[in-house]
């Protein structure tokens, strides 16, 4: 029976004396479920008087601080640092901005706009991301923190036809793109009714909105759009991709990876694996 207490002592006395037991430490906090991490992360507090998640980043260092430091965070907790950091300082990380924002549903954009300035010493993320952000990536971002996409699960076909001949209408057919229709759409249609749309598109034009998008956008906004469409119509394979890229080449974006493995290994892990298996033909793991 789980008791959080007990789970608690245990990271205690691996963390006792010189050096730490880092397999114990990972065994501990990978055989629980991020429920159970923060009950044990709120024993540990009531026990010893500190918070783990100190004691973790006095303790271990690299990559295996990071990964068990972020599996001891709330995911709107974790979400909203993640954003805080790639915001911070000289430049912007528009990739993690574009991971975040595009794939998560109303009810945790919601969120995280509630606990962003708790977690920031006051700052405000939509006025963050406004002044870290520019042009159509920026007005695609903020019509997205206002988590009003529609919660519709049963699409109606007629109206899906509508929507894709609109967007035909304000991309392909034209010459020059109004980025305000896609922005409309995209931040305001849920996750079934961009798939129905999808759909219409492709028996519109003979090819996929997806394919639409890299024709005629470039740049972030491209990025965020494309984003938007993929992880809506296929999640897992989406991130499967992006561990993909965060894998391959010279060097691994360790951060990407670690952020990707901790938000989705309660979600949707095995889809991944399955995915990135038979996209890449090699296993994951």
């Amino acid at each position: 029976m789980f008791d959080p207490k007990v789970e608690a002592d245990k990271l205690f006395k691996a963390m006792q004396g010189i050096g730490s037991d880092k397999d114990a430490l990972i065994e501990i906090t990978t055989s629980h479920t991020n429920f159970q991490r923060l009950q044990i992360r709120d024993a540990y507090k009531a026990l010893y008087g500190k918070d783990l998640i100190d004691v973790l980043k006095s303790e271990l260092s690299g990559h295996l601080k990071d990964t068990l430091v972020a599996l001891y965070y709330h995911p709107i907790d974790y979400d909203c640092l993640s954003l805080r950091a790639a915001m911070k300082g000289l430049g912007t990380n528009e990739d993690t901005l574009i991971e975040i924002i595009a794939t998560r549903p109303n009810y945790m954009i919601q969120k995280m706009v509630e606990r962003y300035p708790v977690l920031t010493e006051g700052r405000d993320l939509i006025n963050d991301v406004k002044s870290e952000t520019s042009g159509s990536f920026r007005r695609l971002l903020v019509s997205l923190l206002q988590a009003q996409r529609s919660e519709n699960t049963e699409p109606n076909k007629e109206e899906c036809e509508k929507i894709a001949k609109e967007l035909y209408d304000a991309g392909e057919k034209k010459w020059g793109t109004d980025d305000s229709v896609f922005n409309r759409i995209f931040a305001s249609r849920s996750p079934m009714e961009i798939s129905c749309i999808s759909k219409a598109y492709h028996s519109l034009t003979g090819h996929s909105v997806l394919q639409a998008i890299n024709n005629e956008f470039s740049g972030d906004i491209k990025k965020l759009l494309l984003a938007v469409v993929y992880a809506v119509i296929s999640p897992s394979e989406f991130f499967a991709t992006k561990i993909n890229k965060a894998v391959k080449g010279l060097g691994t974006n360790d951060k990407l990876l670690i952020r990707i493995l901790v938000t989705r290994c309660e979600i949707d892990m095995p889809y991944i694996k399955q995915y990135y298996k038979q996209l890449f033909k090699k296993d994951m793991v």
